[in-house]
């Protein structure tokens, strides 16, 4: 058992989540990112990879003028590479999924890789499902959200375009080379629509057809 994994991720319109140099603020309108705010009010967990901590240092909870309903639960996958304890999300007693013990406040779960370098992400949301998260909303990075890919572990996904052109590459929304059409996954696009100046897409990953050229 596992919790339903829903991809979310701010973009321009040619696929970038940040320019190279690490810069994200804002790509999307406010429009989109109280909507997205929204979409966090849906889920059990929220989470990301130490990259995100370092790179934006989130909190992970839910900011929407007049909330008064239960904030997800702070979800960081961390690898060996150390995490300041002072981060934002740090302060809300996050979940820490681990490839060992660590150091940091909050719940620690340790799923490690055949290597134990990485987390096995099978493992770990097999540990989170046994904590009672049955939905979690992944923000990031590019790292964690190929890793969840190439093990087949996102279901659905909830894509902001903002209107923005970065015409270069910076951070992709996947990590790693695509090396091949046949690589890609096919999906079923739920629902298309305009959020302030930006374009939402809801998708969800169909594993019932094989992708063709």
């Amino acid at each position: 058992m596992r919790p339903l994994v829903i991809m979310k991720a701010a973009m321009t319109i040619d696929g970038q989540l940040a320019a190279a140099d690490g810069t994200s603020r804002w790509i999307t309108s406010p429009e989109a990112r109280r909507d997205a705010h929204q979409v966090r009010t849906t889920v059990d967990a929220v989470m990301v990879g130490a990259g995100t901590v370092l790179a934006d240092d989130p909190r992970l909870d839910v900011r929407l003028d007049g909330y008064h309903g239960p904030h997800p639960v702070p979800v960081v996958v961390v690898g060996r590479r150390p995490l300041p304890p002072t981060s934002k999300v740090m302060s809300r007693s996050p979940v820490v999924v681990a490839p060992g013990p660590v150091d940091l406040p909050g719940r620690v779960l340790v799923a490690p890789s055949a290597d134990g370098e990485r987390v096995d992400l099978v493992d770990g949301l097999a540990l989170l499902a046994d904590a009672g998260i049955e939905r979690v909303l992944v923000e990031g990075g590019g790292g964690l959200f190929s890793a969840l890919l190439a093990a087949d572990l996102i279901d659905r996904g909830i894509v902001y375009y903002g209107s923005k052109l970065a015409g270069g590459t910076g951070r992709p929304a996947f990590a790693g080379p695509w090396s091949t059409l046949a690589h890609a996954r096919q999906v079923q696009i739920v629902e298309v629509r305009m959020v302030g100046g930006d374009v939402r897409l809801d998708f969800r990953i169909d594993r019932g057809r094989a992708s063709t050229g």
